[in-house]
Parts: structure tokens; sequence; C-alpha cells
């Protein structure tokens, strides 16, 4: 188990490096799946995951934002904004599942196994054009960056992630800054969403039956497993999104992501 949570946690921040998701979809599931076989249910369970996940997550994702700086692919005020906003919606949300007893573990599982294949069909699909945009033609609103901030935060605390997912496509798309800056700039904002998140789940846990060192609903131990390889390799991802072409990589973790949605689907619905 342990060799495989410095494997996850490695892939894990290669990942949030490379295409600013923050990581979060690799380090959910594994930990669910490890908390499962250690004998936790719920409703500790699906909160201790969050939680936990939100952990590895601020960890990539602040290795990621300071090699992302290095390089000038951060637009600081996007960054702060969104994450800010996004830090609101995750108080609001975390304390809103975290007394519903009908968010519990398969709930988690299908909002974990759909955002999967939300990232996979992007992915894969992802055209690899030239990136003609520039900073200055960017459309950066308070209300697009509050659409923005929103969404994430709501996906950050639903599914443990940093909204990376959101934010990528958001400030590509919609904001439109160019694609290694929107990259660059969503890591920088996951820094804020998964710290204030983080805050929230211990809180949120404190005085709970949760396992023996946990720090409420985060147990550090675990996360930290997970996180001392993925603040390593999160700066080699952002090395490798700067450097070369990054289809077959994009494409290989696609599959791997396929694979644990379908997984965690499975055992939702079956």
């Amino acid at each position: 188990m342990l060799l495989i949570l410095l494997v996850a946690g490695a892939v894990g921040g290669f990942i949030a490096g490379l295409v600013g998701v923050g990581g979060g979809v690799i380090f959910g599931p594994v930990l669910f799946f490890s908390f499962q076989a250690a004998g936790i249910e719920d409703p500790i369970l699906t909160p201790l995951t969050l939680g936990s996940s939100l952990l590895c997550t601020f960890a990539a994702s602040a290795s990621g934002a300071v090699a992302q700086g290095k390089v000038g692919a951060i637009d600081g005020r996007t960054a702060l904004v969104v994450g800010g906003i996004a830090a609101v919606a995750v108080v609001l949300v975390g304390r809103f599942v975290t007394t519903q007893p009908w968010f519990d573990k398969e709930v988690f599982q299908v909002i974990l196994g759909v955002l999967l294949v939300v990232v996979v069909v992007r992915m894969v699909f992802k055209t690899d054009r030239a990136d003609t945009l520039s900073t200055a033609g960017s459309k950066r609103s308070l209300g697009r960056l509050a659409v923005a901030g929103l969404g994430a935060g709501t996906i950050a605390s639903l599914a443990g992630v940093g909204g990376g997912v959101v934010m990528v496509p958001a400030f590509s798309g919609f904001v439109r800054l160019p694609m290694k800056v929107a990259a660059g700039s969503s890591t920088a904002a996951i820094t804020i969403i998964t710290a204030v998140g983080v805050a929230t789940y211990a809180a949120l846990g404190w005085g709970e039956p949760t396992p023996y060192g946990a720090l409420g609903y985060v147990d550090w131990r675990s996360a930290a497993v997970l996180a001392l390889p993925a603040v390593v390799t999160a700066r080699l991802g952002v090395a490798t999104a700067h450097r070369i072409d990054v289809r077959a990589v994009r494409l290989s973790f696609a599959a791997f992501a396929a694979v644990v949605a379908a997984r965690l689907l499975w055992n939702a619905l079956a």
C-alpha cells in the first residue's frame, strides 16, 4: 500500500504540473480506496477522503505554482479573484455536504467518476493548435471570473479536487487567456482554494471519530505519503509542459483516468 501511495503521489503531482488540474483526480480515488481497505466507512469515509485529498492537492499545486511563477505563466489578478471566490464556495459547500446524510460514499463516487469522465473527454479531444492568444486580449471581467470561481469551488468541495478541471477550460475559453497562462493561473488559484478547503474540513471534522492522529477530516499522514513525491514531480510536470509536445502524456493519463472512473462508477451503481 505504501508503494501504491508513493507512485500515485508522483503521478498526481506530475499531472498537476503538466495540465494545471491540481492532481486531485488521482489523489481522491487512491485515498478513497485506501481508507476503505483500512475499514473506514461512512459517515467518516467520504469527508475524510475529501479533506485529505485537498491537502495532497494543496502540496502539489503550491509546488507547481512556484515553478509556473518562475516562467511567467501566472496571471495574478485572475488567480487571486477566482481563488478567493472559489474559497468562499468551498467553505459553504463543505459545510453543506458534511451535514447531509444523503452525501455518502456512493454519491461521492458518482460525482468523482463523472468528473473523471469529463477530464478524459477533455484530454482526448483537446487540440494542439498554436497558442495565439495574448493576455492583453483576455476578458477578465469580475463577472466572468466569479462564474469560474463558483464552479471551481463547488467542484473542489464535492470531489476533493482543486477545481482545475473547471478553471483551465474556463480560463482558456471563457476568459481567453493563453493556454499556458490558463494552466499556470489555475495552479496558483488551486493553492488558495485547497488551503481554505483543508482548514474547512479540519474544522468541520473536529471532535468526530476520525482515525487516530487525523486533524478533523484531514488524515495528514496518508496525505503526506502522497504529497511528498507530488511536490517533486509537480515541478517536473511544469517543465515538461513548457518544453515538449504533451499529447502522448495526456492520452496516457486519459486512459488511466478512464479505468479509475469505471471502477468508481461500477462500485457506486452496481
